[in-house]
Formats: C-alpha cells, sequence, structure tokens
C-alpha cells in the first residue's frame, strides 16, 4: 500500500475519532440517554421507586443495586427522556460515578473545575439547595459535541462545614470541602422551565468534554 494511501486512512481515522471518540460517544446515566423514548428505560436492573409529578411531566425513579437513585422525566407528548439525574446513595459500591474519573463522595468542586478548566454556569433560581444533611451546590455545562445537552454536577457540603461556614468561626475552602454528590443530565430547554432561564457565566466558560481527565492529578490530590 502506497505511503498516501496509508496517511489517508490515517486522517480518516482521526476524523472519526474526533467525530465519534470519547468526547461524542453517547453521554448517559446507568445507560440512560437524554433524547431516547421513555420505553427504554425498564430495561435497566433497578427497583422502581413512588414517582412524582413535575407537571407536565412525571418524574420516574429507581433505587439501583448499588444503592445510588435514578430518576427521569420525560416530555409528554414526545415519550422521549428530558431529564436523567442519579444521585449517591452513600455507599462505596456506588462511588463510581458515570462521569469518566469522578467519584461520588470524594471528586471535589476544585476537581470539577480543574477538568473543565472553568467554573461552568449556574442557574440563578437554583444556586444552592439547603438540606437537612448539608448544602448543595448546582454547577452545569453544556456538553462538548452534543448540542442542547446540558450536565449539572450537584457537590455537597456537609452539614458541619455548612454550620462552620454559617457561623464564620472556622474557615471552609468550599472548593475542596463540597464533594460530588449527584449528577444530572438534561436539555437545556428543559432546565430553563424548572429553574428558569436567568444564568450566571463563568468569565472563562467553555463546555465540558466527556471523557477522562487529563494525565495530570486533579485538583484535590
Amino acid at each position: 500500500m502506497q505511503r498516501f494511501e496509508l496517511e489517508a486512512i490515517a486522517a480518516i481515522a482521526v476524523a472519526a475519532g474526533m467525530l465519534f471518540g470519547t468526547s461524542a460517544q453517547a453521554q448517559s446515566l446507568s445507560g440512560i440517554k437524554v433524547g431516547e423514548e421513555i420505553a427504554s428505560v425498564p430495561k435497566i436492573n433497578a427497583r422502581p421507586l413512588p414517582s412524582k409529578s413535575l407537571a407536565p411531566h412525571e418524574d420516574r425513579r429507581w433505587k439501583l443495586p448499588d444503592g445510588n437513585r435514578l430518576s427521569v422525566a420525560a416530555d409528554p407528548e414526545t415519550k422521549r427522556i428530558v431529564y436523567a439525574e442519579k444521585k449517591w446513595g452513600g455507599g462505596a459500591n456506588g462511588k463510581p460515578a458515570d462521569f469518566p474519573g469522578f467519584v461520588y463522595g470524594e471528586t471535589t468542586l476544585a476537581d470539577i473545575r480543574a477538568h473543565a478548566q472553568n467554573n461552568g454556569f449556574a442557574f440563578k433560581e437554583n444556586l444552592i439547595d439547603v438540606r437537612p444533611d448539608g448544602l448543595a451546590l448546582f454547577n452545569a455545562y453544556e456538553v462538548e459535541g452534543a448540542p442542547g445537552i446540558v450536565v449539572t454536577f450537584v457537590t455537597k457540603l456537609s452539614k458541619k462545614d455548612d454550620a462552620r461556614l454559617r457561623n464564620g468561626k472556622a474557615h471552609v475552602d468550599i472548593n475542596r470541602a463540597a464533594r460530588l454528590d449527584a449528577i444530572i443530565l438534561a436539555e437545556a430547554g428543559y432546565l430553563d422551565t424548572i429553574w428558569g432561564d436567568a444564568k450566571l457565566r463563568d468569565k472563562a466558560y467553555k463546555p465540558i468534554r466527556w471523557e477522562p481527565p487529563r494525565h495530570a492529578a486533579l485538583a484535590s490530590r
């Protein structure tokens, strides 16, 4: 085979990798992809939980074998998934996250920012969520290579650190204290309907690549 033919094949392979490689591969949570039909969800091995209404959408929920919880919402007209969320159940078996290289309960907000190389954006109406067990923070990114899809990383500050932060008696580095608790994949338009369309965006913002972290160590390591 002539050298120019080999070079052409190599170029095609590189182009294919750019189109179909890790960053463009189907982003999913437990194999559930935004945009697919809700009828495909029952294929997962999980115990159904009581669903709840998020008018006009219905939120269907499951408890996974590893203790994590998965919730999915679909458009009532198209029957296609517009929202999927996986929340860590607190167990060791459920620690590996669907986002490559991230670990529930260990990956910090600093790690996420280091991988994305920016702070993402936040919905003004959904900046934080005060919970009985701590404080949840939301950092969102458009997914590179997946138009209209947004991934939101929910990190949680423990109740103890939240109290220390509020009373000001001790320094709390939120970037390193807040750890990954949930991942949300959703259509951008659907998030606008439930969280509002007003956003705060990092000056250095750019979409995030859905691929393993670069060989450089994560920020908290």
